[in-house]
Parts: C-alpha cells; structure tokens; sequence
C-alpha cells in the first residue's frame, strides 16, 4: 500500500502544514491514484486533515469528493483522521477534547459510508505515543509545552481516551469498519559499557512504545476504558532512525551496519506475539538514493518474518509522493516513489524514482501479499527492456568516490539495467567487521567493508570476512541471479561460495606493473583468466597482451561523455579552484598523479617557459608529495570533482599528457584523452603507445623535454585557420565513440554469453536421453 504525507501541524515557526496542498495531491488524486495501479497498489494511506475544517461543523465536501472518486477507482483507503493538527479552539487537555473528537470522528464516518464500497477502515489519532512525546518534549508541534515525562504520560492518556471515544463513534455508523492503530516500532540500547541501570533504563525507555497499544486494550491505565475489541489492527511505524543507544541518544546507524542493531524482524516477531492481532507496517522510506536500499532491508525482514511464520499483513510505502520538511517547507526531502522535481513551480509533476522502482517490483514478485495478489501491470516507466541479468556485483580496487572514470563511467549506466553492487577494498582496522553502505548513484549501491586487523586491501586475511559479509547482503537483498565483474584479481577468491550466471573481468591497467603491487597478483590473474566468461580490455595494447589468455577477449578502449566536456568549449566558464591571477596562457592536466607521470618533464616545463601557468588537477598518490616540482609557476590544486572538470579544462589553453615511459605506462590507455578532445582543447602528450597510435594526427605526440616544449609551442601559436581545423579532426574523433556505446557492447555480449549458457543447459537433457537409449 501506499501512504500520501499529511502531517497538518502548527511547526515552531507558526507554520500551518499542508503536505497534500503543497505536492498538489489533493489537485490531482486521480492522476496519483492511476500511477499507483500501474504497480498493483490499490490500497492507500490518506489523511482527512480535521486542522483544515472548523472542530464542530466541519466542511467533508472535500472528504466527500474524495471517497467517491476512490470508490469508482476501486482503491481502498485507510482514513487517518487526526494527523496532529487541531482546529482552531480546540485544546488536547480541555475536558471537552474527546467528546469534540468523537464528534468529528462520527461526521466522518457518515461521510464516507455514502461513498466506500470496500469495508471502511479508519486510523482515529496517528501515532499517539509519539504525538504525546513531540508535543509535549519538542516544539515541533502544537502546544508546545513544557518537558516533562509526567506531562507527556498524561497527554497520552488524553489522546487513548479520544481514541476510544473515536472509535465507539465511527462503529456507530460502520459496524464493521477495521480501526488501525499506528506508532512508531523502536530499539533502545545502553552502551556497551553501560551500567546496570543505564541498561535498565534504556528497556524501560523501549518498552515504552507498547503504553498506547496496553491503554487501548485495558492492559494499562484500565480507567481509560480501554478493551481487547478496541486494538483491531496495529500499524507500526518503522524508520532508519527508530534505533538508538542510551543516554546518548547516538543512533545505531543503519547505512553503517551498526553491530548492535536489532533485527526488525526480531521487533515485528515480538509485538506480533505480545498482542496477537493482525500487524502491518504502516509507514516506511527513506530519503535521496537510499530508498532503494531501504526497501531492500525492509523486504528481506519481511522474508524472515515469513519464514518464522510471523504474519505481516502488508507494508505501507510513506510518503509515496516526496514530502517537505516540517520545520523548512521549502525544503524537500526526496523521500518518494515519486519525486517532485520543482514543487514551487510545477507541483503536479511526478519524477519516477526508477531504482526504488524497480526495487519495489523485484519484492513484489518475492512478497506473498503480492505474489498471489491480482498480478502487476506492465511498468510503462521501465525504459530498460527485458534484461538477462538482474545484478553486476563488482569487486574494485578503486573507489568509487576516487577519480571518476571507467569504472563510474561503465556500471552507472549499467544501472539502467541491472542493480549494481560495487565492493570496495577493505577499510582495515574495525573493531568488529561491517558493510557500510553508500547509494552513490541511481541504481549502484556502494559496499565499504571495514575489516579488523591491519592488512592492506583483498588480503588473504580478509577473505572469509568478506564472504560471509558479502552472502548476508546478497540474501539481505535477494540477489540470486548475478554477474561478478572484477577491476582487480586480488578480489578472485570472493568468487568461491558464489553462483554467479557468469563472470567478467574488465581489465583496464596492467596492475602488476604499477607500484606496490601484490606479489600474487598475477597467480590471481591467472585464475581468473580461468573462471572469466569474457574479458574486455581497456585498450589496444592490453587487448594484444591478454588476447592469446582467454578464448573471448574483446577490445573496448576508454570513451566519452561528450556533452559533459563540451560545456568546456564556452570560454569564460567560472574559476573552479585555481588561483585567478595565474599567468596567461595555461596547461593543464587532470588525473591520478603517480609514478605513471614523468614529473621532470613538468618541472621543465615549466622552467622552460615560466610566463605559462601550469594547472596539476588530481589527488597524489603512492608517491611522496615532497617529490613533486616546485616551480612557482605550478600549482597542484589537489582532486576535483568530475563536475567541476569542465569548467578547469575551459580556462586552459592546452591541456597535458605528460606520461613517463615505463612499465607502468606500456599499456594505458588514458581515458582524459578523449576528454580533452571533447572539450575542443589541443591536447600534447609523451609517445604512450596507445595515445600515439588511436590519436595520431589528433594529439601531438612529442619525445623528450624539447620536444614537448615545442608541440606546446606550437599549439598556442596556430593561426585561425589551423584552429578550425584542429576543431573539426577533434570533433569527428570524439563523434565516433560514447560511453552509452561502449556500455551497451559490453552487456549485449553478456546477454550473448548468458544466451549460449542457457542454451547448453536446455540441450544437456536432451543429448543425456540420447545417450541412454
């Protein structure tokens, strides 16, 4: 089911929300209503909003059109009735407050048995024991008052009691109709080191979230008039912040995989048993690129639940449509199905968010309540195609948060496809091991695993670690059906345990050649050269190197995006870091500095010629900065971000190449190259072979320290006419390739593979007949 946000409180700034005014729902609940059965959902939360009508004769007229309109529609609605506002003039401690909220809960009521043909289902007060809490702890919500634990229990017994008085109204109208009871499901925890009482504070604090359930049905506070026949349906509230230690306050964080999380398994087991009534998740999300990953935890508790026989009635994805922010209205949290790109501007806009989309269709096939529902519609905003495969895991020893570039380039489109899972070296030194997750890009989610012990990067050390770390989190995410896709064969032994539908290693450096490398390297390289399906190669002279190891190797050289440097064409782009008053002209480099650079031809450079300015972009790495060049016509402005590249190459006048020839350089194949073409600079570079043989004409190619002054020289002294030239040869280089290509090669050759796999499966059988007859 599905939850529209309808928080309609006063905020400590006086602000009266309304979520359903602000993202336009309430203009168009047809349209939202027609996006959800394109995903089967046919059940919704909606908030009635009594803040909005006067307390004793409100206007239902809105109400009214709307139980009608969902009644044609077939969708059921759960009716949350008070969803923390007030009307004006009414208090939660005046003595007339329940009968006033019966009052209100009765009109109702009336209103939409004229319109429901499902059994009606209504919510009275949405989460009582937090309501209780940040109305009277927090100035979140009206009334604000004082912090107080006494003061708090009492407003709880207030709202119990207008909860009860609620109900009894609405079943004097709907006999029959389902009451729901909502609040937030959550773990406290002492420290580790805690003391015996701070340990039994912290469970006293936890078992807090059962009061309103134990007032509702007479199990607590039995004056109040609560009974069993009271607690119907208990919705819980679930979120990444639910957990936390005491008295820190410190939250046990769910993206870092914090050890002493509890299971939500664990916590919807326990409630289930505590009270023995139906129980379903009523509010759940996440917010930004998370929402995927979310839902993955949340889909896999509810597998466990399954399998213990714990019965989950169903889950509320909460909000469906993004939300803003209580205490900053203009502030939205991307936290939906749907996005809302430009709420000021165009509310009625929804942006499908298509990892959490797919997610969602993924736990649908899996879940019971819609594996043997009414069936999914064909999804009209999957713009991917039947794929083959439903996951790349990916094992690299670069992160993804380094120099963006082949690796980022590649699997975010990938992503398009398939679900990306993409395994960084180890983090050494933990106390106890642990995945931390990051979602870095729609559809690739990041796994950092931090290690105990002090081994540098795929370590022998490491391996069972990482295994039984990374089987949890393929079970945690029901990935069954995947691909392992390696940058680096020190990651090779993760492989054993796994059924993967194939392999891939992208080759894109000779890594036994480059500094510090492992001894073993190349032993794993061998063995993965044996269990690899295909092996792509990241430029020619790697491709002629490895082609004789493998039966399908295939060439597939660094591309480019295109539209993204050629931003860099329009001069006078924004200063992205260096220094403004840096000498005319400039040179400029951008990527890994290392021992792959030949740092005395920059120095010389630069000497040569100390009235150009030259711009070093990139972090330092494996070697000792104290080593670099310190002209003072140099600056080494450390890394930048992939988005800012353009706006650096755009003050340039011509942009560098300046390899060293050694072993770690015979077989690259820099993907700035074609960088620097599409954002229409003259590119020089020191004869790497690759470069040398692709770009011949395109990039000057220069040997040795005069040499490549001079080609510098000469770029900054073509005429007009050799300009417009050099524009047109760039052009049509940079015209023949993309990233998009290159990535749709790479996965119509895995569909090639996975088709001859399939097919050599189906024939076994058959040829096995043969044979016995």
């Amino acid at each position: 089911m599905a939850g529209f946000e309808g928080a309609d409180h006063v905020n400590s700034k006086g602000e009266a929300l309304s979520p359903n005014q602000a993202s336009a729902h309430w203009d168009q609940i047809e349209q939202d209503y027609r996006l959800l059965r394109e995903f089967g959902i046919r059940t919704v939360r909606e908030s009635v909003g009594w803040r909005n009508g006067a307390a004793d004769l409100p206007d239902l007229r809105r109400l009214a059109a709307h139980a009608e309109l969902a009644a044609r529609m077939d969708m059921q609605v759960l009716w949350t009735i008070h969803h923390y506002g007030l009307p004006q003039g009414v208090d939660f401690f005046a003595p007339d407050f329940a009968a006033r909220f019966a009052g209100f809960c009765e009109q109702v009521a009336r209103c939409v048995a004229r319109h429901t043909q499902w059994p009606a289902m209504f919510l009275p007060i949405n989460e009582i024991s937090f309501l209780s809490w940040a109305a009277s702890a927090t100035d979140w919500i009206h009334p604000y008052r004082a912090s107080t634990d006494v003061r708090g229990f009492e407003l709880k017994c207030r709202l119990v009691q207008a909860a009860l008085r609620g109900c009894d109204a609405i079943w004097s109208v709907l006999p029959d109709a389902r009451i729901v009871h909502t609040d937030p499901m959550i773990y406290i925890t002492a420290a580790a080191d805690a003391s015996p009482e701070l340990r039994e504070e912290a469970q006293a604090r936890s078992a807090q979230q059962y009061q309103a359930w134990d007032m509702l049905c007479g199990a607590l506070e039995p004056g109040l008039g609560g009974a069993p026949h009271y607690l119907d349906v208990i919705g819980v509230n679930y979120y990444h912040n639910n957990q936390w230690e005491h008295p820190t306050d410190e939250s046990l964080h769910w993206h870092l995989g914090h050890p002493r999380r509890r299971d939500p398994a664990d916590m919807l087991e326990e409630l289930c048993t505590r009270y023995r009534r139906p129980v379903f998740i009523a509010e759940t999300g996440h917010v930004g690129e998370g929402r995927a990953s979310w839902l993955d935890d949340i889909g896999s508790a509810l597998q466990r639940c399954e399998q213990r026989g714990v019965p989950i009635e169903g889950v509320c994805l909460y909000p469906i449509l993004d939300r803003h922010d209580w205490e900053d209205p203009r502030c939205w949290h991307r936290s939906g199905l749907w996005d809302l790109p430009d709420p000021e501007r165009q509310p009625t806009r929804r942006e499908l968010h298509l990892p959490f989309a797919r997610r969602l269709r993924h736990w649908q096939s899996l879940l019971p309540a819609t594996r043997h529902g009414r069936g999914l519609a064909p999804d009209p905003h999957d713009s991917s195609g039947e794929s083959l495969m439903s996951a790349i895991v990916v094992f690299s020893h670069l992160r993804w948060d380094f120099v963006y570039q082949r690796p980022q380039h590649l699997l975010s489109r990938l992503a398009r496809q398939f679900e990306v899972l993409f395994v960084e070296e180890p983090i050494p030194g933990a106390a106890s091991p642990y995945l931390e997750r990051i979602d870095a890009a729609p559809g690739v989610e990041v796994l950092r695993p931090h290690l105990p012990g002090a081994a540098p990067g795929f370590h022998d050390d490491h391996v069972p670690a990482l295994r039984r770390l990374l089987a949890e989190h393929l079970e945690r995410r029901s990935l069954r059906d995947h691909w392992l896709w390696f940058y680096t064969p020190m990651a090779s032994p993760l492989a054993a345990g796994l059924a993967p539908v194939g392999i891939v290693y992208d080759c894109m450096d000779e890594l036994s050649a480059f500094l510090h490398a492992p001894p073993e390297l190349l032993q794993r390289e061998a063995a993965l050269f044996d269990a690899a399906d295909l092996v792509f190669t990241g430029g020619a002279s790697l491709y002629e190197a490895k082609k004789s190891r493998h039966p399908d190797v295939h060439c597939f050289p660094s591309s480019v995006d295109a539209a993204h440097f050629s931003r860099a064409r329009a001069q006078g782009s924004p200063d992205a870091g260096e220094p403004r008053d840096a000498a005319s002209p400039r040179l400029g480099f951008f990527g890994v500095i290392d021992e792959r650079l030949d740092l005395a031809l920059v120095g010389g450079l630069a000497e040569a010629h100390p009235d150009w300015s030259i711009v070093m972009v990139g972090p330092v790495v494996k070697i000792d900065p104290a080593t670099l060049p310190k002209q003072p016509n140099i600056q080494w402005v450390g890394q930048r971000s992939y988005e800012e590249l353009p706006e650096l190459v755009a003050q340039w006048d011509v942009c560098l190449l300046p390899f060293a020839l050694n072993e770690s350089t015979r077989y690259i194949s820099p993907t700035k190259t074609l960088e620097y073409l599409a954002a229409d600079r003259p590119v020089v570079s020191t004869p790497v072979k690759d470069v040398a043989r692709q770009y011949d004409g395109v990039v000057a190619i220069a040997d040795g320290l005069p040499a490549f002054v001079a080609a510098c020289e000469r770029a900054l002294g073509a005429s007009p006419a050799e300009r417009e030239a050099q524009k047109a040869v760039r052009a049509a280089v940079v015209a023949g390739t993309s990233w998009d290509a290159t990535a749709d090669a790479m996965r119509r050759e895995m569909e090639r593979v996975l088709a001859v796999k399939r097919a050599a499966h189906i024939a076994a059988p058959a040829q096995g007949t043969q044979a016995v007859s």
